[in-house]
């Protein structure tokens, strides 16, 4: 896998049992927003380390995570050492979303704008709330939190790599 191609979905967190399983944390709110992992290719990856490549051999949802087994990891010992590596999978692995709606590797890091045109920041965030998501927006220190409601956000461009804001009252005074 070409490591550009690829999207971080989530965390390995810690061992679970003593047969391998993994804690898996995963970065969306919404589970079925992941393609199907089992007997899938994944990249994992840690820090400065070199990435690996693994297979995971099952998975299933607990507590709003995921318990993973890798079909190299047998133990307790084995998954610990997998603490806190991000797992990445393949970008053309996400099946197409409706018009309007976008996956949120597709949202983090888009630049933001005002009505005018003035460079508000970088999504560097989405936070979800339950009733709408929130994008937060940063410039340097400056930070505001922006609703991704359709009387705020006027358009977004993922080919430009942009979003543009109505001109909303209090939002960016």
């Amino acid at each position: 896998m070409q490591q550009e191609s690829l999207v971080a979905i989530g965390r390995l967190v810690k061992p679970h049992g003593v047969k391998g399983e993994i804690v898996f944390l995963p970065y969306v709110y919404d589970l079925t927003l992941l393609p199907e992992l089992r007997a899938q290719q994944v990249v994992l990856r840690h820090g400065t380390a070199p990435p690996q490549s693994r297979t995971i051999s099952a998975w299933r949802p607990f507590n709003k995570r995921l318990l993973v087994c890798f079909t190299d990891c047998q133990d307790m010992t084995q998954a610990a050492m997998l603490r806190d590596y991000e797992v990445l999978i393949a970008r053309h692995r996400f099946a197409p979303l409706p018009s309007g709606e976008y996956y949120w590797f597709e949202i983090e890091g888009l630049a933001v704008y005002a009505d005018t045109g003035r460079y508000i920041g970088n999504i560097v965030e989405i936070i979800y709330t339950g009733s709408n998501d929130v994008y937060v927006v940063r410039q340097g220190a400056e930070e505001i939190l922006v609703p991704a409601l359709q009387d705020v956000v006027r358009t977004i461009d993922t080919q430009r790599g942009e979003v543009h804001l109505f001109a909303t009252p209090g939002l960016l005074d």
